[in-house]
């Protein structure tokens, strides 16, 4: 869909006073630091509630995750996926959950339970037919004889639509 003259020019006229708001609007990003805070660190103890060994093992935490898997960018995205991450150890850490495997195990296999007990059932069911219906092809078959295994065949009884979970 292309846009109309009105649109393009009320769209212009919108980006040139965004860009000149911004270029108006003053900057600070002087950062003030308390005498006992350290430079490079994302977690202290002041910013996060945290006891100094909660934040070691934090910002531990919070290195290895960067080096596995980085967030590049500046972006508002960018910055919103870093608070989560930082937001998350803070949790893991102030809830005691930090090398608790048993927990993360747990976390990760409670959604969707009914899902795959579901689909084990319709897989046994189609393994059954399939069993069923070699054994009916191995065997050869008069015309009359393939007519009614037609009519006695078991129709699928659960009609729900499958996106119905």
């Amino acid at each position: 869909m292309t846009m109309t003259r009105k649109q393009r020019t009320q769209l212009g006229a919108f980006i040139r006073q965004k860009r000149s708001a911004r270029r108006r609007s003053k900057r600070d990003n002087s950062v003030e630091l308390d005498s006992n805070e350290q430079v490079g660190f994302a977690f202290t103890p002041q910013r996060h509630g945290l006891l100094p060994e909660q934040c070691r093992t934090a910002n531990q935490l919070l290195r290895r995750r960067d080096r596995e898997s980085p967030i590049r960018g500046t972006s508002k995205q960018a910055q919103f996926r870093r608070a989560l991450r930082v937001a998350g150890i803070v949790s893991a850490v102030k809830g005691g959950r930090v090398g608790n495997s048993h927990f993360g195990h747990k976390l990760h296999g409670h959604r969707g339970a009914h899902i795959l007990a579901e689909n084990r059932r319709r897989i046994q069911e189609r393994r059954q037919f399939e069993k069923v219906w070699e054994q009916q092809q191995s065997q050869p078959q008069t015309y009359e004889q393939w007519q009614q295994a037609i009519v006695e065949w078991p129709v699928q009884q659960d009609h729900r639509d499958f996106m119905a979970f």
